[in-house]
């Protein structure tokens, strides 16, 4: 009886291999995923004590034109950032409320058991959403990137699920100093997709 069993889930498996081996990984797709955000600022001669309410939200859409290329566009909102919890403005802590707009390509590979590990660079539009004005530009243009691993089960066809860090790179620019602050706003997060 054991062995029915085990020749059974085997050759559950290997059908399961084969579906998806044939299956088209082209289409549109749409998703959404939740996570957690971190920040890194650096600038000469000074340390910040930087901190996050720790909850990213994102949306996401693109296409797949095969097993490894895809074109992504996603929006991001960080949540609530406090880039120096030293630091005050009008007598309230001075914090960010940022979102991007990104679009990247999203490079990897699909194997057949339905893994997709995976790595993401592009631009995005940042809105660091000041609570009041302490810095030159409220607006900045970043380099996204970040790397994952994704997996499209046979069972749910078109559905996938995702895990990733994704970050915004840029810098800068303080009123009162000519210094650039290097900035690094990321989020290790958890979305699902479904494709078209």
């Amino acid at each position: 009886m054991k062995s029915i069993t085990v020749l059974g889930a085997l050759a559950a498996l290997a059908l399961t291999t084969s579906v998806q081996a044939n299956q088209d990984v082209s289409g549109f797709y749409l998703g959404g995923g939740a996570g957690s955000t971190t920040v890194n600022l650096d600038e000469k001669n000074y340390a910040f004590d930087e901190d996050t309410d720790g909850k990213t939200l994102k949306f996401i859409t693109g296409y797949q034109f095969n097993r490894i290329v895809a074109i992504e566009a996603q929006y991001t909102k960080y949540g609530e950032i406090t880039p120096d919890k030293n630091l005050t403005r009008d007598g309230k802590l001075y914090t960010w409320d940022a979102t991007t707009f990104s679009v990247s390509a999203n490079l990897g590979y699909t194997f057949q058991n339905g893994l997709r590990p995976f790595g993401i660079i592009g631009l995005s539009s940042l809105d660091l959403g000041q609570s009041s004005k302490s810095l030159k530009d409220d607006n900045a243009i970043a380099v996204h990137l970040g790397a994952g691993l994704e997996y499209t089960p046979a069972a749910l066809s078109g559905v996938s699920f995702r895990v990733g860090y994704e970050a915004e790179l840029f810098a800068i620019e303080e009123k009162a100093s000519s210094e650039d602050i290097d900035v690094l706003v990321g989020s290790l997060y958890v979305a699902a997709t479904y494709k078209f």
